[in-house]
């Protein structure tokens, strides 16, 4: 009788679960697998120093917000600011909105409003760049947009469409439909 019992517990038990298995919908089971655009880490209030191989300070990044994505090795900056050293006391400036770094450092794309600067000898701006969507080469001390630039000097506003800099010679070449306004000062 015990071995009666135990069959028909078997033979139903088969039963049921060939009845799971067949009512299972393919769909409702999932597998949680990461999102391939997530980052792996993330830094708040990040600085990041680069030096030569002198031991010369070449520039400074800094930013609120860094996401690093492990698929493709890239960074994410939110707020990043930019300080380029060439040698002189002071260094360029590049803020922007957002940016993208890739594998390597050796390209990051500025997106959003991007402001180019640097200050004289009394701290004020003497060259000041405003553009979109910039990228810059921080090795070659090299930056490039196609898009409208203006460039405000002391007593010149400058537009343009594209820009080129070379931070390393301290030159703005700017492309192409230029067009200046010079104010003169009174002197007194």
């Amino acid at each position: 009788m015990a071995t009666w019992i135990t069959t028909f517990f078997a033979i139903l038990f088969g039963i049921f679960s060939w009845w799971v298995w067949q009512n299972v919908d393919e769909e409702q089971v999932t597998f949680s697998r990461p999102d391939p655009h997530e980052p792996d880490y993330y830094i708040e209030d990040m600085t990041r120093t680069t030096k030569g191989t002198e031991g010369e300070l070449k520039n400074i990044l800094r930013a609120e917000l860094v996401e690093h994505f492990p698929e493709d090795d890239s960074t994410e900056l939110a707020s990043p600011h930019l300080e380029i050293y060439n040698g002189r006391v002071e260094p360029w400036h590049v803020v922007a909105e957002r940016g993208w770094v890739s594998s390597g450092n050796d390209v990051v794309l500025l997106h959003g409003e991007v402001e180019i600067w640097r200050n004289g000898n009394r701290g004020r701006r003497v060259y000041q760049v405003i553009t979109s969507e910039l990228r810059v080469l921080p090795k070659e001390q090299y930056a490039e947009t196609n898009d409208p630039a203006t460039l405000i000097a002391p007593s010149t506003v400058t537009h343009a469409v594209g820009m080129r800099a070379n931070f390393a010679h301290d030159r703005l070449e700017l492309l192409e439909q230029v067009r200046s306004t010079h104010e003169v000062k009174p002197q007194g």
